[in-house]
């Protein structure tokens, strides 16, 4: 019941944000991690997914900074409304996503058609603009990015060992 709960609390995130790209959506991504931390969340997960995080935001200014792609609302040097979607998403990892744990084909598969297509759709809805290669790039990138995020996500290194100490 949880991994449902954590699947249409980000499907309906992921709606709000991108159809207002308002900064006022970002509250969604608030209470979504605040309720996550409540029922689902361990200590050592915010360790993990803090770092994904981060990296995706990274990512997304990389695109954003490109000639190919332009997300749409309010923020800088992002909209705010992605840097929700980027605090929701890692957090669905070990929950309505955990059915893809250590399974790196279908983790490539539903990272090029999710992750990808996800891109693809917000588009389509008006919160990005998108040129050239980047319908192509975005898909191929997510299908390598989904099995890395796993594999950062089970891996033990000793820094993070050390970290977490």
């Amino acid at each position: 019941m949880k991994a449902v709960f954590n699947y249409a609390a980000f499907q309906i995130g992921w709606f709000v944000l991108v159809l207002t790209q308002s900064p006022w959506s970002l509250v969604w991504a608030l209470a979504f991690a605040a309720i996550h931390a409540r029922i689902l969340a361990t200590p050592r997960e915010w360790q993990r997914v803090g770092v994904i995080m981060a990296f995706g935001i990274l990512v997304d200014l990389g695109w954003h900074l490109s000639p190919w792609v332009q997300f749409n609302g309010a923020g800088w040097p992002i909209p705010l409304w992605l840097v929700g979607l980027w605090i929701m998403f890692p957090l669905t990892l070990n929950h309505s996503l955990a059915w893809l744990d250590r399974r790196p084909l279908l983790q490539i598969v539903f990272g090029g058609i999710g992750g990808g297509g996800s891109y693809i759709a917000g588009a389509q809805f008006g919160a990005a603009e998108m040129a050239g290669p980047a319908y192509i790039l975005i898909p191929l990138t997510w299908a390598l990015w989904l099995p890395l995020f796993y594999l950062w996500y089970a891996t033990e290194w000793p820094l993070r060992r050390r970290l977490a100490e």
